[in-house]
């Protein structure tokens, strides 16, 4: 729990500092994984239309600040009040532990059917917080969790478009939104003051990782592609392109990036950290669209989910929002890597 509450912390952290930043996607593990979805924003071409109108105007009576529109009822029960073995919404209570020095009660629940695990900071703060992540280690090098995270932030079932974060940038008022692929996780927050800023953006974000399209076009424009090196003649010669893989050659051009992948490599030999979770550009050609979604399947469920929250909102009306996307899903065990390290001098 201790481990927990100070990974909210940063994240809180980062989303507090960050009231002014412009939302980008990528991987976060190194400075030189570089954001690249920015260079295919389509903007101006099509706005996000969602089967359920998104709306960031603030009810009658809300204050300018984002103050929560959506209030517990007296029927339900108001996060400060909750304690441990209580029932929300198919979510049960595990933990409950009061910060005194932080002025937070940290609430760490399960939910009931699918096993997802949530930690919830209550705090008075204006500046709230939603992220969800998936356990998403690898036991090759051909970049299937970075990639993925690229190919379902393209568009899902209920926002059927190209981009739709970044159709949200002229719709939201979030302080902060971004997602990233580390060595053994992925993760999508966001924070913003608005209430209903933040009932929106969490269907997004929920829809876009259960969700996605996942389509084959798509896989080939974020991940790999063959391509002529000049399109309009048809005997130049083939090139492999794709944003990931131009990404990660641009990691491996750094030689100092290229070192500490190396040497990681080396060290946690016969783990998920012996491959690179970014793609390795030698061995990204590899992956296949179908392996993209199998993974996507076999990760990306409520049963291997972490979710975490942060702020003043409401917590109850949340719990219920994600209660019925994930309830529709059936309890699984999670997909694992080996994580038995081998003695330092045995060859890979």
């Amino acid at each position: 729990m201790q481990g927990a509450i100070k990974g909210a912390r940063i994240l809180a952290a980062a989303a507090a500092t960050s009231r002014t930043a412009r939302p980008v996607f990528g991987r976060a593990s190194r400075a030189a994984y570089t954001t690249s979805l920015i260079s295919h924003t389509s903007a101006g071409k099509q706005l996000l239309q969602p089967r359920r109108q998104l709306s960031t105007t603030a009810p009658a009576g809300q204050q300018a600040h984002g103050v929560a529109a959506t209030t517990a009822t007296n029927s339900e029960p108001s996060a400060s009040s909750l304690v441990t073995g209580q029932e929300v919404h198919g979510f049960v209570v595990k933990d409950v532990q009061i910060v005194s020095e932080l002025k937070l009660k940290a609430i760490r629940l399960r939910h009931q059917k699918t096993g997802a695990e949530w930690l919830h900071i209550d705090r008075d703060d204006s500046n709230n917080v939603f992220s969800v992540g998936f356990n998403t280690s690898v036991s090759d090098s051909t970049g299937v969790p970075h990639i993925l995270e690229h190919t379902t932030l393209c568009g899902s079932s209920k926002y059927p478009v190209r981009d739709p974060f970044f159709k949200m940038l002229n719709r939201s008022m979030s302080t902060f939104m971004n997602a990233w692929t580390a060595h053994d996780y992925t993760q999508y927050p966001f924070s913003t003051q608005n209430a209903k800023d933040y009932e929106n953006l969490q269907n997004v974000y929920l829809d876009a990782v259960f969700q996605p399209s996942l389509r084959e076009v798509d896989f080939r424009q974020e991940g790999w592609r063959l391509e002529r090196s000049d399109p309009t003649d048809t005997a130049s010669s083939w090139q492999f392109k794709g944003v990931v893989y131009n990404e990660m050659k641009g990691a491996f051009s750094d030689a100092g990036s290229l070192f500490a992948t190396r040497a990681e490599q080396q060290m946690f030999p016969g783990t998920t950290y012996q491959y690179v979770s970014g793609g390795d550009p030698a061995f990204i050609p590899d992956l296949t669209h179908a392996q993209l979604v199998e993974f996507h399947r076999t990760r990306y469920h409520p049963s291997n989910a972490r979710i975490y929250s942060y702020g003043n909102f409401p917590l109850a009306p949340q719990l219920e929002r994600v209660g019925e996307v994930i309830s529709t899903y059936e309890r699984i065990t999670p997909a694992t890597v080996p994580m038995d390290v081998k003695p330092f001098g045995e060859k890979l």
